[in-house]
């Protein structure tokens, strides 16, 4: 279900292990397969009963859009097909799946001659050199002070410490900071709850002092803003420590730059550097003994790491390389020979680990190794430390394997089966499943699909006070109140958000409970999820149990019982949603944008934290009618482009007219409107497709014309000239081989036909992705291009310009202390009113040029390390830069 899943920031250098079989996918696990919601309603639903009816009809609308996850074995399986039927370039092979994203996220990225990964070091080198560059502000005009002038290495290549700055200046943070994102990692300080802390897996570190009413990011700046795990110390909690890089190989994971600590709370943060190597890419948990703060655990991507100096050094003590490393650690903390756990394994066989809690050498033990065994996660009960629990994932099928539990402390067959995927009663076997998508048929809304993410999303947790009441959390959450024996139903992804107090978002990663938790005038529990951070007021009040066998009347069907366990959001101004694409109405006030994970939303401006949902699924690129804003376009992935009429209410297909396969369309497939003529608008597959009906309503007969012979290569950026509706141009995305980072551009745009072949050029020689092309608004011979992809030993650059229509191109990057550096660059926007004035979207953030690119500097004054998917301009005063990113929401900066 998801897919979020974003970005690389700053610094991640992505590395994809082929034998660790990742997966992707959708935010929410479902089918391909449409279902008739009238059908449903009519013979499912009771005319009384209009809340399950809505309920019915948003889940099937989800199922439509979603796509099911593929491990990564598989989808390489499907590429490698795919590409070998590209080998004799036939016109008449269709593309294969659409990408996912991940492969989709990958592919922009990687050098000519490497297929599986992005060297660790791109990044590094890469902030480094925009650390010395010169800054400038847009909002002043001109150039300031750089605050952070010794970047992340001191020139040696290597990260050092980073120290956050706050933000504040020409950049406007517009939101969402409603709609939360993936978030991996909660903590609360242990004597003042109203203080607590959050962290992003692409968005960063955030802390609320007012119990998460309100959240303000704390390291923006930092060298590596990936957060998947933190870890305070009780005896101090000033002391903080935070792991980055998500190491459970989802595809949009970034990678990360070892273990950040912070000893103000969490205001100023610095890299451990003993963390600087490829063991600390990904740091999954970190935990900390209670015989000692200076004594520390980490468990990463190759094994289990201990530090007796409080991370000034640390020690490889298990080596978990072949299994893919460690998922989970716990450890116990009521006693003076305490006990620490591990579990490694994902994707191949995995095994839970024990060692005494010790500052002399440790041996580590395998305790527990049922067959199939794969992702696992542990919980100690807090009140009984004797106990701890398990939740295993089968390695092939991602499923639930079954849930374990020991009351010896973990010693080796002492374990016992509390329940498996053997159960009889179905709900107890749906723990890492999409529950819903499970059982549709028995809910009578049609065929089942088994949908299990255990890999990706599995976390247990004991409630502090009974070690016989368990939670789970996959893609919805669970609670048991027998030590794990049955399980209730806690939450339901596809209720209505907002209206449904069943309602928590999918995808469930974290739990924790309120220091002063006592079961009775303190239940209070948080969540944290793909859709940021929840919280329940009574973690003790009624699950859903449903009956065996299932029935349309269950719980797990909608219709829950009242008084069962509510949901209320924790998001306010959390502002980490992964944007692809987006655009402004003509006011420039409000704002639309396709995202990963949450799909299409509508913000306006002075409400960041009142975003709307407009479409669900996968978002992609967006269009607006700036003559009649009830027109807009959306899209899911793939081919998938969608219009709406009445401003968002409702959402039709668009693609009539489209005769080439879904596969030929990108992940994320790019269509633009003609700016001078918004009823005319371009979509790209392995063809060009042109339309002149855009705003017909209702249209007759097909849409969409072929425009363009086949061209061998998927399309990843399309752009009219605003001075010349017959002057388009294409930038080849991927599955060309040598066709890729070629410029397709014709003159005749208006006529053209299938059989029109489009004159073409390479502004980069290698093999690479043509990210965005812009058409300068003053001069018709003039269009830029940007490289998403890293330097290759054959060619270089990531911004091209050329005065000839395309037919050659120069490298504008700059060179030396004012050149972009080596970094996938994302989009570009020429300001109409001074196209000396330039600004690219990168992976590190935006650079800008005063000079018509000779000379470049950082705009970070506001602004964070993130991934910057898309620019856009609003040229009517009041004039705006917007900037679309994927990790820290949308921002703006007004332009002179």
């Amino acid at each position: 279900m998801k897919q979020s899943r974003l970005m690389l920031g700053a610094w991640a250098a992505i590395t994809v292990a082929v034998a660790g079989c990742a997966q992707t996918g959708s935010n929410l696990a479902g089918t391909d397969s449409p279902r008739d919601a009238t059908v449903i309603a009519k013979t499912q639903v009771g005319a009384d009963n209009s809340r399950l009816e809505e309920r019915v009809e948003h889940l099937l609308k989800v199922v439509e859009a979603k796509k099911n996850r593929k491990p990564l074995l598989e989808r390489m399986g499907m590429i490698a097909q795919w590409q070998e039927r590209w080998g004799s370039r036939a016109a008449s092979a269709a593309f294969d799946e659409p990408q996912s994203a991940m492969t989709f996220f990958l592919e922009k990225r990687l050098p000519e001659g490497s297929s599986t990964s992005i060297g660790p070091s791109n990044y590094t080198a890469a902030l480094d050199q925009a650390a010395s560059m010169p800054v400038f502000s847009t909002f002043e005009g001109r150039f300031v002070a750089n605050t952070n002038p010794t970047g992340t290495g001191g020139g040696s290549g290597s990260v050092a410490s980073s120290v956050s700055a706050g933000l504040g200046g020409t950049w406007e943070a517009l939101g969402p900071g409603n709609i939360g994102g993936r978030t991996r990692a909660i903590l609360i300080h242990p004597t003042v709850p109203s203080t607590m802390w959050i962290a992003g897996v692409a968005g960063g570190i955030w802390k609320s002092t007012d119990g998460g009413a309100s959240w303000t990011p704390k390291a923006d700046l930092l060298v590596n803003i990936a957060v998947n795990s933190m870890m305070l110390d009780p005896r101090n909690p000033d002391t903080i420590y935070a792991g980055t890089g998500e190491g459970f190989f989802n595809g949009d994971a970034v990678r990360g730059a070892g273990i950040l600590k912070s000893t103000d709370g969490g205001e100023t943060w610095a890299q451990l550097p003993s963390t600087t190597s490829s063991d600390f890419y990904y740091v999954q948990k970190i935990i900390m003994s209670k015989g000692s703060s200076q004594r520390l655990y980490a468990a990463t991507r190759t094994g289990i790491f201990r530090s007796l100096d409080a991370g000034g050094s640390w020690t490889k003590v298990k080596d978990a390389t072949a299994v893919n490393g460690c998922m989970d650690m716990a450890i116990q903390t009521d006693r003076a020979l305490a006990m620490v756990f591990a579990s490694c394994g994902t994707f191949v066989q995995g095994a839970i680990w024990r060692a005494l809690d010790t500052s002399s050498t440790q041996t580590w033990t395998s305790v527990h190794a049922p067959a199939n065994m794969g992702r696992t996660s542990l919980a100690i009960a807090p009140s009984n430390q004797n106990i701890i629990y398990a939740m295993a994932a089968n390695f092939t099928s991602h499923g639930l394997l079954a849930v374990y539990r020991s009351t010896a402390s973990g010693a080796t067959g002492s374990w016992t089966t509390q329940v498996a995927n053997t159960s009889p009663t179905k709900l107890n076997t749906l723990l890492l499943t999409n529950p819903v998508i499970a059982t549709l048929a028995e809910c009578g809304f049609g065929a089942s699909s088994t949908n299990n993410q255990g890999w990706y999303d599995n976390v247990i947790a004991v409630d502090p006070l009974d070690p016989n009441k368990v939670w789970a959390g996959g893609i919805d959450l669970f609670r048991s109140d027998d030590g794990g024996a049955n399980w209730g139903q806690a939450s339901h992804w596809w209720f209505t958000r907002g209206v449904d107090p069943e309602y928590a978002h999918a995808d469930n990663h974290a739990i924790a409970f309120h220091p002063q938790y006592n079961g009775t005038t303190n239940k209070i529990m948080y969540n944290g999820s793909d859709g940021g951070v929840f919280i329940t007021s009574d973690a003790r009040a009624p699950v859903s149990y449903s009956p065996s066998p299932i029935a349309s009347t269950a719980p797990i069907c909608g219709n829950t019982a009242p008084g069962v366990v509510a949901w209320g959001e924790k998001n306010n101004g959390y502002q980490v949603t992964q944007f692809w694409h987006g655009a402004h109405f003509p006011d420039g006030d409000t704002f639309i944008g396709g995202t990963q994970d949450n799909g299409t939303l509508r913000g306006v401006t002075g409400s960041p934290n009142a975003w709307q949902a407009i479409l669900g699924g996968d978002g992609g690129y967006v269009a607006v009618n700036p003559s009649n804003t009830n027109f807009q376009w959306a899209e899911n992935t793939g081919l998938s482009i969608k219009r709406t009429t009445n401003g968002g209410a409702s959402f039709s297909a668009f693609t009539s007219g489209i005769t080439e396969a879904s596969g030929n369309f990108l992940f994320t497939a790019p269509f633009a409107q003609d700016p001078t003529n918004t009823g005319k608008m371009w979509i790209g597959g392995a063809r060009a497709w042109r339309t002149a009906k855009a705003n017909d309503n209702p249209v007759v007969g097909s849409i969409w014309t072929q425009a363009s012979v086949f061209l061998g290569v998927r399309i990843g950026a399309i752009a009219v000239s605003p001075l010349d509706s017959n002057r388009v141009y294409l930038g080849s995305g991927t599955g060309g081989g040598a066709v890729n980072g070629t410029v397709f551009t014709t003159g005749i745009a208006g006529t053209a036909t299938g059989a029109t072949v489009w004159s073409s050029s390479k502004p980069r020689a290698d093999s690479n992705y043509i990210s965005w092309i812009s058409a300068d608004p003053v001069d018709a011979a003039t269009v830029y291009a940007t490289v998403s992809t890293f330097n290759s030993g054959s060619a270089t650059g990531h911004v091209f310009k050329s005065t000839n229509f395309g037919a050659t191109w120069s490298n504008i990057d700059g060179s030396g202390a004012t050149g972009i550096p080596d970094v996938p660059a994302h989009s570009i926007v020429i300001d109409p009113n001074n196209t000396q004035r330039l600004y690219v979207g990168t992976d590190i953030g935006v650079f800008v040029s005063i000079d018509g690119g000779a000379n470049w500097a950082r705009e970070n004054t506001g602004f964070a390390n993130v991934i910057v998917e898309s620019l856009v301009i609003k040229n009517t005063a009041p004039r705006y830069v917007y900037a679309y990113t994927h990790g820290r929401s949308v921002f703006r900066a007004l332009l002179p």
